[in-house]
């Protein structure tokens, strides 16, 4: 009899121990999440400041990094999970052989609502596309900035051939550059092409409504097939701290001033950008930026559009 109970009081006490190793072994990670000080990343500091990462039960730290450089080397030397970026980069990092891969969008342009433009300095003599891009844009050479160029002056009958290009990597100096006549146009994003137009600068063309400057949230692809759980849950905080935004606007404006760079001038005047759901990179438009990278020859594998996103990740 006293067998029995010994072995009946092991068992319950075997139950309880495997009991706490799974729960121990479902916890999430603790993880962290690069990106930059940009508008488009205002969801993400919304998220962490709004508890809405530990809603999910995740521990994420996000990551500020200067610049686009510094995050994705971060990324590929191992010290964050995933990142905040363009379609560009991790097409860039995969045909490099980089474990990376796409599993939403956050941001992108609508007919009300854009995020990049190309301007022509206030001090320019001729302010028309064909002019100022005989002249020269700045922008920087092998990146976002100059794929949306080529793609927003076609719709002004501007062929790439005709259009200068002018390196400047540094987006504050490009802004001040702009102003002060040096260059005859840039392209910028928000808040500086904002801040360019209440200084004499003009607007040429801009991304709105052509859907051709989203922003997307990327992970290792290791980290995706060991947590696959806490990418759904982090892509589920982040969406409901895009609809936070577009619900409390005026709440938001403090973390965004803080965390997106809004310059001083336009602190309690630039307009609350609206976010839409999280959703699937669109094949068409991955597909197409990466077509323009292999016509640059920055990229020479042959990719798939299943080679840069992993679907199936938003609730």
């Amino acid at each position: 009899m006293k067998q029995v109970k010994s072995i009946a009081v092991f068992a319950v006490v075997l139950v309880l121990c495997l009991g706490v190793t799974t729960h121990a072994a479902e916890k999430p990670p603790a993880f962290k999440f690069g990106t930059i000080p940009v508008l488009q990343s205002l969801p993400l500091f919304v998220a962490a400041e709004k508890g809405f990462f530990k809603e999910q039960g995740l521990n994420v730290d996000i990551v500020l990094f200067n610049s686009a450089m510094e995050k994705d080397i971060a990324f590929t030397s191992g010290q964050i999970a995933g990142y905040f970026g363009d379609i560009m980069t991790p097409t860039v990092l995969v045909a490099n052989g980089t474990k990376i891969r796409m599993v939403a969008v956050n941001y992108n342009t609508t007919a009300d609502r854009r995020m990049f433009a190309v301007l022509a300095s206030p001090k320019a003599k001729e302010a028309d596309p064909a002019s100022v891009a005989r002249a020269g844009i700045a922008t920087g050479s092998n990146t976002i900035a100059e794929y949306l160029i080529i793609r927003l002056l076609a719709e002004k009958k501007v062929p790439r051939e005709s259009i200068k290009l002018v390196d400047i990597k540094s987006i504050p100096i490009r802004l001040q550059m702009l102003l002060s006549g040096q260059v005859s146009a840039a392209l910028l994003p928000e808040p500086l092409a904002t801040l360019a137009e209440t200084k004499g600068a003009k607007t040429l063309a801009d991304d709105r409504g052509h859907g051709i400057s989203a922003t997307v949230l990327a992970f290792h692809t290791d980290f995706i097939a060991r947590n696959a759980a806490s990418v759904r849950s982090f892509l589920a905080a982040v969406d409901k701290a895009s609809a936070y935004i577009s619900q409390h606007p005026d709440e938001v404006r403090g973390i965004m001033n803080r965390s997106c760079k809004v310059p001083e001038a336009l602190q309690n005047s630039f307009p609350i950008p609206r976010f839409p759901r999280v959703n699937t990179p669109s094949e068409s438009q991955v597909m197409d930026v990466y077509r323009w990278l292999k016509e640059k020859k920055i990229v020479k594998r042959d990719l798939t559009y299943k080679d840069l996103v992993a679907d199936g990740y938003i609730r």
